[in-house]
């Protein structure tokens, strides 16, 4: 496969009790969590206020991104040769190593030394930030929460809120090492001023910078512009005040129209954060103009594949409806057990449980599929209606086709198959299941060691069974 990086999606069960185990991490979670699932609650209630319901809208963003996947390569010429018409030049990237190759020679043309950057998930996938520090560039990230991780040498853990697994104290530590100043205690009240702090130290490093990148929530083909939500101001300080602006993003970002782009808007921030809009919404078409005060002298687009094209057509492809607006994560408790960064690559959760399994190869990450509680929040949530469990179920039965599962379990399967499909035998099976389960407990309402799958017990203690079917018991209230 062509992304797989820096990923160590292949070591997910191995993380998985180390996550759950750090206390530090496990407070920031769980006073993030109800935050966002709050918020997106109460935006999509204010729905109704302007007279919209949200599953017709879901409907029509749905069939918006299922539109332009179905012409993708018309709608991608006519971006280009939109685009282009404004004065900005479109390149192709094929994977992340063409990505970093194409940023580095536009710097080296342009005489680039730093390049400031606004949010990029496609940069992430590239790792870019280490190919322009190879070539001697400074990448600096200018979204506070990608800059905390930046000065803490991580990566993000959560596509819209970068630095959500920091606590206040680690991020004061980070600002007192960085900025050359004296430890100090901090509350949440010093929030504003440390905020205050960072827009300082960044502000300098927007003034010198000679290149801006970004990526593009979305790319209109029929105006040839880039559409960048934020909440911060920097993403219009990346774009507007280097000379040179690099647009990043992946092909199955392109919208047909400004109206698609209208619709799917009323989505995007109420599924991501809970507002009506976002506090920053810019619309980049080409280059600075005569008569203009700000803006890039040249502008590029690099639309990049990644594995993006291998899923059109395919079991998957409805994962290219993603927008990115991380409602899945924010609702899984999956996710909220264990923090972005035990699923080992760039998109946590239950997209990344499927992304990360088709961009870098099902085989180098075998857990994420299985990363799930079944629980279906995330599909329920999903501004453009994809079915994430079914989708990582799909990915579970092509493990199990191409004979990368465990024999043992794949033997399981199958015998459990054969089974299944003999009713009088299953319900022989299951009642003696359901009274050894029930004997195992030895009265003491709990089992505290199942030996056939020790695991499930290893943490806690498994409930009594009834020991009694369901056949049984259904059978039992029918009775007069």
């Amino acid at each position: 496969m062509l992304a797989a990086g820096r990923s160590q999606a292949m070591h997910f069960h191995a993380r998985t009790g180390e996550k759950v185990r750090n206390a530090v991490l496990q407070r920031a979670l769980q006073k993030a969590k109800p935050l966002f699932v709050g918020k997106r609650a109460k935006g999509i209630a204010s729905l109704a206020e302007d007279g919209l319901d949200f599953d017709m809208l879901r409907s029509t963003g749905k069939n918006i991104r299922n539109r332009n996947l179905a012409d993708l390569d018309v709608w991608l010429d006519i971006f280009e040769e939109r685009a282009t018409a404004t004065g900005a030049e479109v390149l192709w990237a094929r994977d992340g190593t063409e990505v970093s190759r194409l940023v580095v020679d536009i710097a080296r043309r342009h005489g680039v030394s730093k390049a400031v950057k606004s949010k990029s998930m496609l940069s992430e996938e590239a790792n870019l930030n280490e190919a322009l520090a190879a070539a001697g560039i400074r990448p600096v990230e200018t979204d506070l929460g990608e800059y905390i991780v930046q000065l803490a040498g991580e990566t993000p853990s959560h596509i819209i809120a970068p630095a959500v697994h920091k606590t206040i104290g680690e991020i004061e530590a980070l600002f007192a090492r960085e900025h050359g100043r004296p430890l100090e205690t901090r509350t949440s009240a010093d929030i504003p001023a440390m905020a205050q702090e960072a827009r300082a130290v960044l502000r300098q490093h927007f003034l010198s910078a000679e290149m801006g990148i970004s990526g593009a929530n979305f790319l209109i083909a029929e105006t040839g512009s880039a559409a960048l939500v934020t909440n911060e101001g920097n993403g219009r300080m990346v774009t507007t005040l280097p000379k040179v602006h690099v647009v990043i993003t992946g092909i199955e970002k392109i919208v047909p129209t400004l109206e698609d782009f209208a619709t799917l808007m009323r989505l995007l921030p109420r599924s991501a954060t809970g507002q009506s809009i976002s506090n920053y919404v810019s619309l980049l078409t080409g280059t600075k103009r005569d008569g203009d005060h700000d803006g890039p002298e040249k502008t590029v687009f690099i639309l990049v594949d990644n594995g993006r094209a291998n899923l059109l057509g395919s079991d998957y492809q409805d994962m290219l409806r993603c927008i990115r607006c991380g409602a899945c994560m924010n609702h899984c408790p999956v996710y909220f057990s264990l923090g972005g960064h035990a699923y080992g690559w760039v998109y946590p959760g239950p997209m990344g449980s499927v992304l990360t399994p088709l961009y870098t190869g099902i085989e180098n990450a075998l857990d994420l599929p299985h990363a799930s509680t079944g629980c279906n929040q995330c599909g329920a949530v999903c501004p453009v209606d994809i079915p994430l469990p079914a989708l990582m179920h799909r990915l579970r039965e092509e493990q199990n086709e191409r004979g990368l599962r465990p024999w043992s379990e794949r033997l399981a399967l199958k015998a459990w198959a054969w089974v299944a499909g003999r009713p009088a035998l299953y319900r022989w099976f299951a009642r003696r299941a359901a009274r050894y389960l029930n004997w195992l407990a030895d009265g003491s309402g709990r089992i505290r060691i199942f030996g056939l799958a020790p695991e499930w017990t290893a943490g806690r203690d498994l409930p009594v069974s009834s020991g009694r079917t369901f056949h049984e018991l259904y059978s039992a209230r029918k009775k007069p």
